[in-house]
């Protein structure tokens, strides 16, 4: 008999618990998620300018998890799941660390932050450098609102991507990480930085959930700063 066709599996709206099930199932691959992300950042990057950069070594990295996890190797929870960082983050995955600085536009650090080497360890795929206030929004809300800078120019809301007459959005994206990249499920998760309010602000304006760790707790080396008093990611 003909097998039984496989259940299909999306990511839209898609847990990383869910998607985490649907791979050791053999409902899905690592491939074919970053696929599916990818084919959705294609659609609706140039409505919402939510990434900076996109890994281009992501499928490539994708098939190596595949073939860890058929030989019975998981490297954690996120094994084969794509999460982007706040571009204040340092990598060395072929992206650029601008800090939403036009000055960085190519830079491409020479090491990495410790929190993206601990990602990847536990099986992250990195695919995208998410886009920020420049320089986590030094400059205030006088000059832009949350979401711009010289690097990328102005991020969108995908509750309403709208933009004013003079580019501001209609609808803000709070403080300087971005949370629309998540909220239109063009990857599973989105490391942030927070200094005030950077982590809970955009998680409030697109209807997700933010935490904010103790500062300290979480790794800064290798995270363009705005206050080392206050920072964490």
């Amino acid at each position: 008999p003909a097998p039984a066709p496989r259940a299909s599996f999306s990511v839209v709206e898609a847990s990383i618990p869910e998607t985490q099930a649907a791979m050791r199932e053999g409902r899905t691959t690592s491939r074919e998620i970053v696929t599916q992300y990818l084919t959705r950042i294609g659609l609706y990057e140039d409505t919402l300018n939510a990434a900076v950069a996109i890994n281009p070594k992501a499928l490539a990295e994708a098939d190596a998890l595949d073939q860890e996890r058929a030989a019975g190797r998981l490297r954690g929870p996120l094994h084969g799941i794509p999460v982007a960082l706040k571009d204040n983050i340092l990598t060395t995955d072929d992206m650029p660390t601008t800090g939403g600085m036009l000055l960085f536009r190519h830079y491409k650090a020479p090491y990495e932050a410790t929190l993206a080497t601990n990602l990847k360890r536990a099986g992250a795929i990195i695919l995208a450098k998410s886009t920020m206030s420049e320089l986590a929004g030094w400059f205030g809300t006088a000059f832009r609102p949350g979401g711009y800078n010289a690097a990328v120019g102005q991020s969108y809301n995908p509750y309403d991507p709208r933009a004013n007459d003079d580019g501001t959005p209609v609808l803000e994206t709070s403080g300087s990480s971005a949370g629309g990249g998540v909220a239109a499920n063009l990857w599973a998760g989105n490391v942030g930085t927070s200094t005030g309010g950077s982590i809970e602000g955009p998680s409030n304006f697109t209807m997700l959930v933010g935490i904010r760790p103790s500062t300290g707790r979480i790794s800064r080396h290798g995270i363009i700063p705005l206050t080392l008093d206050q920072d964490t990611a």
